[in-house]
């Protein structure tokens, strides 16, 4: 008796483990999902690194470094919402790049998959350069550790990651910008839609979202053609009933959006319907939700030559409506010390960076910059401020505008002038009306869109959907790259444009003739093209592109960001890509 009391004693003491299935909560169930594919990650991670000897066998490497990016492509997402910069480390484009906050300009070396790719598929391997390169991707993943072990969930953070993987899968996922050299993109995709279907399984085990994943797989293992990849049909028949399947699963569980103020509003079940981008995300503070008062106020001063120096010309001048608010004149000014070819102003309120050379950050700092121009409006702003004052006219409207101020002031000026321009932010083209279902698109112009995406590598930098340079899915940063622009129309032994661009303004050397990647919506309606409008057609631009920028025409630049090798279009491949560019223009 004593015995069987002594054991049961023991027992209340010591209770058994627990070998019993834990009921976790999704949030706990993500985590340890989190941990898992990292874990695997660094695996890889460290089988790659430990491949890198005297005597290895590239293809045994290149499979290992394949297999890497895909375990990666399964973590991708969190790393890149918590640990922004490293994601940059670790996945960021080849590029070399100037530490414009420091005085000397030191370079800082790009790393990452996309640097080791760049070493490991060039035909003479520089082995102690990719072991360095390899070691240092290595360090980046395995310093993710203690960050994600620590990570705090929350369940709208967890959907809002998984949204904004859909956006990267096809925007830089297919498009090729992942992986340039490589090309694996589609297996990618397939681990990065199967890894969002494994996030989503730990709220709901939904049978819609697994069909339509399993379905969007087949798909690509079909289609497995880099080149010839179908990413129209891709984006219409998969991802976006799969983005709008994890927005219905979000909504029937009650997960609220995070409340913070980003790009893309996720109240949209896409980021391609309209109003889905939040355009007073680019603008400053004091003016995120400007009134229709303000937007009409801008709109009558952006027309009055009132804001020049002798009222002869006006913001209309040059940016015309009826030609995409641009004009077609080669440079804005004849015989100015700096004159470039007039940019569109429509749908420049989506990008975090204005003028050719990326001086100013908001539209409020570039039309101050304009109206001070003495080449451009032939006066001052102070000048125009006080013609403005002493207007009956404007003093009366800037009263209904802004109520609450006494007097007319230089910010809110600004203000009126900015918000107009934001307002002329819209995207209604017939490309976009397609993408909601609401337009179909010619066999031509569909071809036109896959060679842009694929085969031709435009969308590497005039990022899809947005097609300008802001690059997705956060838009906290604008591209700018060095092309090797010529200062004549020439196919053989061509001169660079003597422009510098962004040199002028960072005195970064690797910034020498780079220039702010614009957009290329109404791009068919707003030629000349290029910062110096040496081309007069899409035809031209796609041909200097086609040969590999300045590199194929003879103009030599180590700071090239452009892939210098040809792209290899087709005639048909050209009127087809022109094609599609047409769709991009915005309905009036």
């Amino acid at each position: 008796m004593k015995k069987i009391i002594f054991l049961i004693s023991i027992i209340l003491t010591y209770p058994c483990q627990d070998t019993t299935y834990k009921n976790l909560a999704p949030i706990e169930k993500t985590k340890e999902l989190i941990l898992s594919d990292y874990s695997s990650l660094v695996k890889k991670s460290n089988q790659l690194t430990s491949l890198i000897k005297p005597d290895f066998n590239k293809k045994i490497v290149i499979n290992s470094f394949k297999e890497t990016r895909l375990a990666y492509k399964k973590v991708e997402s969190f790393i890149a919402f918590y640990l922004p910069e490293t994601s940059t480390k670790i996945n960021g484009a080849a590029i070399d790049k100037n530490d414009t906050q420091e005085t000397s300009r030191k370079i800082e070396e790009a790393t990452g998959f996309q640097k080791v790719e760049e070493l490991l598929f060039s035909e003479k391997i520089e082995l102690e350069e990719l072991k360095k390169q390899v070691n240092i991707l290595n360090g980046y993943i395995v310093s993710c550790k203690s960050n994600l072990e620590n990570l705090q969930l929350s369940d709208s953070n967890i959907f809002e990651t998984q949204k904004l993987q859909m956006i990267r899968i096809m925007s830089l996922g297919i498009s090729g910008f992942d992986s340039p050299i490589a090309l694996q993109s589609l297996p990618e995709a397939k681990a990065s839609i199967e890894g969002i279907l494994s996030v989503i399984f730990n709220f709901k085990e939904d049978s819609v979202l697994k069909d339509l994943v399993q379905k969007s797989i087949t798909f690509i293992s079909n289609n497995n053609d880099f080149n010839t990849f179908d990413r129209a049909d891709f984006i219409i028949k998969y991802c976006i009933p799969i983005s709008k399947r994890i927005q219905e699963i979000q909504t029937e569980l009650g997960v609220k959006n995070n409340p913070n103020f980003g790009p893309i509003n996720f109240d949209y079940a896409t980021v391609f319907e309209e109003g889905a981008f939040n355009v007073s995300h680019f603008a400053p503070s004091y003016n995120k939700n400007p009134t229709s008062g303000q937007i009409t106020l801008g709109e009558k001063l952006f027309t009055d030559t009132i804001l020049s120096g002798d009222n002869s010309v006006s913001c209309i001048t040059c940016h015309i409506p009826s030609e995409g608010y641009a004009d077609h004149k080669t440079k804005a000014v004849k015989n100015a010390a700096i004159s470039r070819n007039t940019p569109t102003l429509l749908n420049s309120g989506l990008q975090n960076t204005l003028f050719l050379d990326g001086r100013v950050n908001y539209l409020e700092d570039q039309a101050k910059a304009v109206i001070n121009n003495k080449d451009e409006m032939h006066g001052s702003f102070s000048k125009a401020l006080e013609k403005i004052k002493n207007n009956k006219t404007y003093q009366t409207e800037f009263k209904k505008a802004f109520p609450n101020d006494l007097e007319i002031t230089e910010q809110n000026l600004l203000k009126s002038i900015a918000s107009y321009v934001r307002s002329l932010s819209k995207l209604n083209s017939k490309f976009d009306e397609y993408l909601r279902g609401k337009a179909k698109l010619s066999i031509t112009e569909k071809r036109g869109f896959n060679v842009f995406m694929g085969k031709g590598k435009c969308a590497t930098c005039h990022f899809f959907p947005l097609f300008n340079g802001s690059v997705p899915p956060m838009y906290n940063e604008l591209e700018s790259e060095v092309l090797g622009v010529p200062n004549q129309k020439e196919m053989k032994n061509a001169k660079i444009d003597s422009d510098l661009g962004e040199y002028e303004i960072t005195k970064a050397p690797l910034k020498k003739y780079a220039f702010k990647t614009p957009t290329v919506r109404n791009s068919a309606i707003t030629y000349p093209y290029m910062h110096n409008g040496v081309y007069n057609s899409l035809d031209e631009v796609i041909d200097f592109y086609n040969r590999g920028g300045g590199a194929g025409i003879g103009i030599q630049l180590e700071n090239q960001t452009l892939p210098t090798d040809e792209l290899h279009l087709t005639q048909t491949d050209i009127k087809d890509l022109i094609a599609f560019l047409k769709t991009l223009n915005n309905k009036y």
